[in-house]
């Protein structure tokens, strides 16, 4: 993998993040003792963020609202290091919120998205920034963009582009833009949307993933959790097994995946460097209750690679 600092842009929703987290065991239908956190998210500003913390100059391409939310969203990408001169407010528009509930392990349980501001990132609104988009190492995008606009974007960027599938429900908007994928990274269920192949584990991982280079994708990421992940290009697929880790929260860990996968493959890493870099950096941020974990780092995520590569050492 090659030396010197990456500039990458993002493209996708920010939210302001609502969560409860119970004390102890998740009561349906009923109030849960626990812990509520609000805190910048969605998925294109978790990427983003976590590639600023992994050294790359990162720009943000989001929709914004005339309203708090979108104050607490700059002042924390700007903490962080990400530039938010590119994104786009809509006056009179509700910035975009994510509320969610965890059970005691740290898995979301339930959640429910108010976006409907993601869909005002059209292709006009987009069209004056391709020139600066197309002068990045990679772009990242969500499938919180419009269909139109994700083809839009794969038929006029020239830079690698890696797409997180996001939810079943938003990840058919990827299969226009399919063919121009440098890299697709779904879970298990996304990919199953996307493929019509059950997957339940390694197998048909192996399987999914291959059908998704089929489709267009250079490559392709199934994530599986603490299992692992399964990958394919067109030579083939690898698994690469999960550790051990302690679950604290696993909201974001998707995220870091592929920030860790966009600067990987920016950086010119090979199949299996990709993976072992999304699997480093997911497993670190399960490991925390922020959404970005702090202990992102680039060398944090060295580490634990060398760990997946030799568990023994």
């Amino acid at each position: 993998m090659g030396e010197g600092r990456l500039r990458c842009a993002v493209i996708g929703a920010a939210n302001i993040d609502i969560g409860g987290f119970p004390a102890g065991r998740l009561s349906m239908q009923d109030s849960s003792p626990g812990k509520v956190r609000l805190s910048a998210g969605g998925v294109g500003r978790n990427i983003a963020c976590n590639l600023a913390r992994l050294g790359v100059q990162t720009r943000l391409i989001a929709p914004l609202g005339t309203d708090s939310f979108a104050d607490i969203v700059r002042a924390d990408c700007a903490r962080a290091g990400v530039d938010t001169g590119l994104c786009l407010t809509f006056e009179g528009e509700a910035s975009s919120s994510y509320l969610f509930i965890a059970d005691a392990g740290g898995d979301m349980q339930l959640a429910v998205n108010d976006m409907g501001i993601c869909d005002r990132l059209t292709p006009e609104a987009l069209e004056g920034i391709i020139p600066q988009l197309n002068a990045m190492d990679a772009v990242a995008l969500d499938a919180n963009l419009p269909a139109a606009t994700l083809e839009y974007l794969a038929d006029r960027l020239d830079v690698p582009l890696i797409a997180d599938a996001v939810s079943t429900a938003k990840a058919p908007r990827l299969l226009g833009a399919m063919g121009r994928l440098s890299a697709v990274k779904p879970n298990a269920i996304e990919a199953e949307t996307l493929t019509g192949i059950p997957v339940h584990g390694p197998d048909s991982a192996a399987r999914a993933a291959a059908r998704l280079v089929e489709l267009g994708a250079r490559c392709a990421f199934i994530t599986l959790g603490e299992r692992g992940v399964c990958c394919a290009d067109g030579h083939g697929t690898l698994f690469l097994p999960g550790g051990a880790v302690r679950m604290v929260n696993a909201t974001g860990a998707g995220d870091a995946f592929t920030a860790a996968l966009t600067w990987a493959l920016a950086r010119g890493g090979s199949l299996r460097d990709c993976a072992a870099a999304g699997l480093a950096a997911a497993s670190i941020a399960v490991e925390s209750m922020e959404t970005v974990s702090p202990g992102i780092s680039e060398q944090a995520v060295r580490a634990r690679m060398a760990l997946i590569a030799d568990p023994q050492a």
